[in-house]
């Protein structure tokens, strides 16, 4: 597996790392949801709006590799027509 992550481009790897990290993130919220009566912990907001946000997060990251891909693949491809479409953005 880490030969793998070595041959890959510094987004690759930082989405890889990101993905790691949301789910690390949710399995510690269901091991603080279970032992939140042994611990005495009583307000567990954390996990009400980390784990929603966590993956809003991964969703942003997600898209922004899509979009940087089919940008790339424009570029690579000479189309041009499809690239203009790409790179202007609208608020």
């Amino acid at each position: 597996m880490e030969k793998l992550l070595l041959s890959r481009g510094f987004s690759d790897k930082l989405y890889y790392y990101n993905f790691r990290a949301v789910w690390i993130f949710v399995g510690a919220c269901f091991a603080l949801n279970a032992l939140s009566g042994v611990l005495g912990i009583a307000d567990l907001a954390v996990i009400t709006y980390g784990i929603p946000a966590a993956f809003a997060e991964l969703g942003m990251h997600t898209g922004f590799i899509i979009w940087k891909a089919k940008t790339e693949n424009c570029r690579k491809n000479k189309d041009y027509s499809k690239l203009t479409e790409l790179e202007e953005i609208e608020l």
